[in-house]
């Protein structure tokens, strides 16, 4: 099985899930997101977090763009808008509401972070879609 990843549209969009998730969590959210979540939860310093997060998206756009190199399709920046909701809430969401149900994870935490992983996933997908699509024109 061949898969032909564009590696720069993934690093792009590993830069643009970084950058979402500062406008979600500093701006969008940060109120709501403190209120729901414990004191305690906040790590000391913010520089391993940050450089977790770009690296984990990172990761995530190589699953997303591997999974939309697999076969070819007549709009794939469609598809791949379509790929980062679809597993975004069908696997992400689903799986961590578990954390709600059984691990007694406060509803607005679940809602903020699957959310945002939701919209990331869908953006990243898009950006690698729509980007193969200007690739295969070349």
């Amino acid at each position: 099985m061949s898969s032909r990843v564009n590696h720069l549209s993934v690093f792009v969009s590993a830069i643009v899930f970084f950058l979402l998730s500062y406008v979600w969590y500093w701006f969008l959210f940060a109120k709501m997101y403190a209120a729901a979540m414990p004191a305690s939860t906040m790590p000391p310093s913010m520089t391993m977090p940050l450089i977790e997060t770009f690296l984990l998206g990172w990761f995530l756009a190589y699953v997303i763009g591997t999974a939309l190199s697999m076969r070819p399709d007549p709009n794939p920046a469609q598809r791949g808008l379509g790929f980062g909701v679809f597993m975004g809430i069908g696997v992400y969401a689903s799986m961590t509401l578990m954390g709600v149900v059984w691990g007694g994870l406060p509803f607005a935490v679940w809602a903020i972070n699957a959310g945002f992983v939701v919209v990331a996933m869908a953006i990243m997908g898009w950006i690698i879609g729509a980007w193969s699509t200007r690739t295969a024109v070349a």
